[in-house]
């Protein structure tokens, strides 16, 4: 998708849960007929990211959301499916990147910043660790390169499935400068493990998928 700046005022980004992993639940218009039900204009969310990674559109992005109490004038409302922490999908997490990195880089001089729900209500929403999925500061910016060098750190963590960072945009930036098809979006996924493996035994390491000092070195040279 293609994130196209509103006309009116955008100062913050939510992210938000849905609150269910129910597969019939996984799609915009089931969220459209809850918050109709309330009574309310049109679904809360400007977007609505499912399972498989699709981004949807939910109400205008011209219209104030009706997401965060309280908080709505000059935001854009994000919404992810999911509950349970486990179940949210590599897929999601890549299209949360890609479309907060378009709204970051539309608003470039105006520094939106980016938040979880959780921080203007006591809900824990959204419950998967949204900070380090964004590479955020503590006021919400974003800290993550838009064209990362792909050069090894200073330090060089112990990364494996799972893991998420800078560390790990690192790794992959590194890994599609050897050829791996990969987006270097900081999570440690299916993906990024299997180019992992694929690289170590070419080099003659052991392909365990798990990124140590070896395999470090092996990337800087």
């Amino acid at each position: 998708m293609a994130f196209e700046k509103p006309d009116r005022e955008v100062e913050r980004v939510f992210l938000h849960c849905s609150a269910s992993d129910r597969p019939a639940h996984d799609d915009v218009a089931v969220m459209r007929e809850w918050h109709l039900a309330r009574g309310w204009s049109d679904v809360g969310y400007h977007f609505f990211i499912k399972k498989d990674g699709e981004v949807q559109d939910g109400r205008g992005l011209e219209v104030t959301p009706a997401a965060q109490g309280g908080h709505n004038t000059g935001t854009i409302a994000v919404c992810l499916h999911g509950l349970a922490v486990e179940n949210f999908t590599e897929a999601q997490y890549r299209s949360v990147i890609a479309l907060c990195n378009e709204i970051h880089q539309a608003y470039e001089e105006d520094a939106v910043t980016f938040h979880g729900h959780c921080e203007v209500s006591s809900k824990a929403c959204p419950v998967f660790a949204y900070r380090e999925v964004l590479g955020l500061d503590a006021h919400g910016n974003m800290e993550f390169p838009q064209n990362p060098t792909p050069t090894v750190l200073a330090e060089t963590p112990t990364l494996r499935v799972m893991d998420r960072g800078p560390a790990v945009r690192q790794l992959q930036e590194l890994l599609k400068a050897e050829g791996a098809d990969l987006t270097a979006d900081g999570i440690f996924g299916v993906m990024t493990r299997d180019a992992v493996v694929r690289f170590q035994a070419d080099n003659g390491l052991d392909a365990d998928g798990i990124v140590g000092p070896a395999t470090w070195k092996a990337l800087g040279e």
